[in-house]
């Protein structure tokens, strides 16, 4: 009589499928003849699995931009410089200054403007500039529009009123004359400033400057880019939301859609 074996395996794998029933019993003889015989005591589970299939990955969630008033705020220094064996002339944006409002709300309290830094040149054979000895010159957005229009055989002068400095009691006067050049290739920038102590003779500094048509055309584009930006529209284009203002303009008839105001 035959001695039959039980050999009980927990896991049967196959290549793509995997069988794990409860309890699987294999009979087997001592000669190793099969005679298969399966007992289940409980149902059969089945688990499928696909070893070169790839699953995908879950895309990472877009970066969230903060607002604007949560962004690091960093000092940005820029300008335009224009060399030349005369001298150097350097032009400098400063921003508007804000006030806050007791709404919450922030208001322009002060336009912002552009600086003009003119070095002398001491070189004889290079230029090398002094700017020990520079001279400023500020201008509002209206004198920059004024550049910006300037034709070719026009000249303008802009004149600053005399500041008074209370710590040495100097009167200071600033003329900026721009004229074109004889051989038509740009205008002179011409800058005298003229420094009065308190009963002494006045003492006038010069600096002249010739710009090309081309350094003329760049700040002339740099002006038309930073006007906005002086003004502070670009931070209240930073702030409109649409659904407050559909709010402020559905309650306020001054914004209204048909009040005097857009007619």
């Amino acid at each position: 009589m035959s001695q039959i074996q039980s050999i009980t395996l927990k896991h049967l794998s196959l290549p793509t499928h995997t069988f794990v029933p409860s309890k699987f019993k294999i009979p087997l003889n001592r000669n190793f003849s099969l005679t298969p015989r399966f007992t289940f005591s409980s149902s059969l589970s089945v688990k499928c699995y696909h070893p070169n299939l790839v699953q995908p990955k879950p895309f990472p969630p877009l970066p969230q931009r903060p607002p604007f008033a949560e962004l690091p705020q960093q000092r940005v220094y820029v300008g335009y410089s224009v060399y030349t064996k005369k001298g150097m002339l350097t032009v400098i944006p400063r921003p508007p200054e804000f006030e806050s409002k007791s709404s919450g709300a922030f208001k322009v309290s002060k336009e912002g403007y552009v600086v003009l830094q003119f070095a002398p040149s001491v070189g004889a054979d290079e230029p090398i500039y002094d700017w020990n000895h520079k001279q400023t010159f500020s201008l509002s957005v209206s004198e920059m529009g004024t550049l910006i229009i300037l034709g070719a055989r026009d000249s303008w002068e802009f004149s600053h009123e005399t500041v008074k400095l209370k710590s040495s009691k100097i009167d200071v006067r600033k003329v900026l004359k721009v004229e074109p050049l004889l051989d038509a290739t740009g205008h002179l920038f011409s800058l005298r400033v003229l420094k009065k102590p308190a009963n002494m003779e006045g003492i006038q500094k010069s600096i002249f400057l010739p710009v090309t048509r081309a350094d003329l055309e760049v700040l002339r584009s740099l002006f038309n880019y930073i006007m906005p930006y002086l003004l502070g529209w670009n931070a209240f284009g930073n702030s409109i939301k649409p659904e407050v203002y559909s709010q402020v303009n559905s309650t306020n008839p001054r914004y209204g859609a048909d009040n005097e105001w857009n007619r």
